[in-house]
């Protein structure tokens, strides 16, 4: 339980090697909490193929309109291959977030949560430009529900990631200092 307060508290004491520890293990539950969301958009998208390629078609004919020859090319490139190429992505990058979890893990160091924080920073301002400019293709494929929870998401990882920053730079001084 004093790891969850330590991974949440960005105001939090480290003045022992534990402490620093766990902090630094912070940034490791960013990227699997980054991890599994990614997975469960992946899911989302594999129980409803068809609809996420209606979604994607409709969204292309109303950006490009449909008698364009842009839309017409976008339109034909909108196959079952590039939704499993998109379903493939999702689950290579969120196998990557895993493996970099667990290196933040077991040797916390500083580099990890800076460059993860720094995706999660990019993709929060992002959600919420794409909120904000509801003209967007983003604002017509992805429900309220989902942008919220990709919100919240994205600031409880900015939360661990900075947390884990923290305390591996604390560690590593600890640990220099010894």
């Amino acid at each position: 339980m004093t790891d969850l307060s330590r991974w949440l508290n960005p105001a939090a004491a480290i003045s022992t090697e534990d402490e620093a520890l766990a902090s630094g293990r912070a940034g490791a539950v960013g990227a699997f909490v980054t991890a599994a969301h990614g997975l469960f958009g992946a899911l989302l998208i594999a129980v409803n193929i068809d609809g996420y390629l209606a979604q994607l078609r409709s969204v292309t004919a109303t950006m490009y309109g449909e008698n364009s020859q842009a839309g017409q090319a976008a339109m034909a490139m909108m196959g079952p291959a590039m939704v499993y190429t998109t379903l493939a992505l999702s689950v290579g990058i969120a196998a990557v977030f895993v493996v970099l979890g667990a290196v933040q893990w077991r040797k916390p160091n500083p580099v990890i949560p800076l460059l993860l924080g720094l995706l999660a920073l990019y993709s929060l301002l992002m959600l919420i430009l794409g909120m904000v400019n509801p003209a967007t293709a983003h604002a017509h494929m992805i429900p309220v529900w989902r942008q919220v929870l990709a919100v919240v998401v994205d600031l409880v990882c900015l939360l661990l990631f900075y947390n884990g920053l923290r305390g591996a730079n604390r560690l590593r001084k600890l640990r220099g200092a010894a």
